[in-house]
């Protein structure tokens, strides 16, 4: 067991326990359906290598995608700067939502918010062109989520979905127009590249909400 599950077990130690209908009108548990899908949930997020390549298979997500993505690198590299110019300098501050987030106590953008955030996220994005699917990585993608899990009913921390639909949002906008004009030559090479992106989208977007559906529960 990793230290992430072994902390989510201790955080959520009703989630290691069988869970039984008590005989009262249950509208969640009680359909099949659902409760497969819950039941589901509570075992991948103890193991986050599981959970990994339980998504990948949902997604078709192989290694083929790996090899993919690893050849974007060059262009990712070469465009790494204006990528991420882009995405905090021209969308993110002026994003009438995520812009709070950049704002000093005088209301106003600052860019040393700014600048942290810019480099956390180019650390990121240079890992993943690591393509190292390990269970290190996983559980660092897990644990930006886990700091961003809401406490119920405070709007403030409210921001796991507007946080990935916005900033993941914003990067596979640029991305994929990056990549149509650098390929345009290549439409083969431009769809794999494409097509592996949007599926490790799919599974970064549910690594980081493993530590969500509990709390909303």
């Amino acid at each position: 067991m990793s230290i992430m599950s072994d902390a989510y077990g201790k955080m959520y130690p009703m989630e290691t326990k069988e869970k039984k209908s008590s005989g009262k009108p249950t509208k969640v548990l009680d359909v099949p359906e659902f409760k497969q899908a819950w039941d589901l949930h509570r075992e991948t997020s103890v193991d986050i290598v599981k959970r990994f390549e339980y998504m990948a298979q949902c997604v078709d997500f192989t290694d083929k995608d790996t090899e993919a993505i690893k050849e974007s690198t060059d262009i990712i590299a070469a465009n790494l700067k204006a990528i991420l110019d882009h995405i905090y300098y021209e969308k993110l501050i002026n994003d009438p939502w995520m812009s709070r987030w950049f704002r000093d106590e005088d209301g106003k953008i600052s860019d040393k918010y700014v600048d942290v955030r810019r480099a956390k996220q180019q650390k990121f994005l240079l890992r993943i062109l690591e393509c190292k699917w390990d269970e290190d990585f996983l559980n660092h993608v897990r644990w930006v989520g886990a700091i961003h899990v809401p406490t119920f009913g405070l709007e403030d921390m409210y921001i796991p979905m507007r946080l990935n639909i916005a900033l993941w949002g914003y990067i596979h906008q640029y991305l994929f127009n990056l990549f149509a004009e650098e390929l345009r030559s290549d439409p083969d090479k431009l769809r794999r590249i494409t097509t592996a992106w949007t599926k490790l989208f799919w599974l970064v977007i549910d690594l980081y909400h493993i530590e969500y559906l509990p709390s909303w529960m």
